[in-house]
């Protein structure tokens, strides 16, 4: 069995959809028909085994020379570097886009508000998240965690620590959004041609995907978010991938695009020296990479 010689770790809300929609269509690139295997992060699937994994997400790997695990989460999950060492070895290479921690932060609670996890203000809702955080512990749930992570998510520092225990530095393509995504693609799709050592300039990287929205029937909304006899049912008589598929497509569906106030200059330049700064000073000596995302 065959399983991925490459990752995208994250960060979660920093364009790693759209770069999973742009490398799927690569001739050499394999990547899982269900965008987040979510394998190393979540105890239920890891317990199930690695063949598991391999047998769900890549029994039709082929040929392809680049196999891919795009699930962004596993930068924020603690266990996930010494899972993926144990699992797949030391020779695994790793994708990481980083985005300016505020905007970032932003974007997730958008989403959230989008999927109709979250009804607080922005504001309010960083100022619960540790209780959030320590409840969904508690409770054994990890996707809450994930939800309401807003500012765990973009704390880049330890998370990449964590990782260089177990991987060498030259693994890794870090990618600052605004620098590299946004402000020169051209020159990023090269750095991402000479990691992967493939040929991507045919690829058209001019899209935008899973962009914030709302929910265009709050009843769909509802009943995704929701369990239930139904949502039982469906997981006994499913496959685990196939399950995930329908529900994304459904989720896209019921999405259209809405207008959102901009965080204010001076609230964003507070949150970033409040809860970022001094990670990302961290950040930069460890990985020898000025961000810039100061907020003047």
């Amino acid at each position: 069995m065959i399983a991925p010689n490459f990752m995208v770790l994250g960060a979660s809300k920093s364009a790693t959809t759209t770069l999973y929609d742009v490398l799927k269509k690569h001739d050499d690139i394999y990547t899982p028909s269900f965008k987040e295997p979510h394998f190393f992060n979540i105890d239920e699937n890891y317990n199930k085994g690695l063949e598991w994994y391999q047998k769900t997400y890549y029994k039709n790997v082929g040929k392809k020379k680049l196999i891919f695990d795009f699930t962004p989460t596993y930068l924020y999950s603690s266990s996930c570097a010494k899972r993926i060492f144990d699992s797949l070895g030391s020779e695994v290479k790793f994708i990481i886009i980083l985005r300016n921690p505020v905007d970032r932060a932003y974007s997730q609670y958008l989403h959230s508000r989008r999927d109709g996890h979250e009804s607080s203000d922005f504001m309010s809702s960083i100022n619960n998240e540790s209780a959030r955080i320590d409840a969904a512990r508690k409770n054994n749930d990890i996707l809450s965690e994930f939800r309401y992570s807003y500012i765990s998510q973009g704390l880049y520092y330890n998370m990449l620590r964590s990782y260089l225990e177990y991987f060498k530095l030259d693994n890794f393509l870090i990618i600052n959004f605004e620098e590299e995504i946004v402000g020169d693609i051209e020159k990023t799709v090269k750095n991402l041609s000479n990691f992967l050592d493939t040929d991507l300039s045919t690829l058209n990287f001019d899209i935008h995907s899973n962009k914030s929205g709302k929910s265009r029937f709050s009843l769909i909304q509802k009943i995704l978010k929701e369990g239930g006899f139904w949502r039982k049912a469906i997981k006994f008589f499913t496959p685990q991938l196939l399950r995930q598929i329908i529900r994304n497509r459904i989720k896209n569906f019921n999405k259209i695009d809405f207008s959102y106030n901009i965080l204010e200059k001076d609230l964003r330049k507070k949150i970033y020296k409040e809860y970022f700064l001094q990670d990302v000073l961290m950040l930069e000596e460890l990985v020898n990479k000025k961000m810039n995302w100061d907020i003047k």
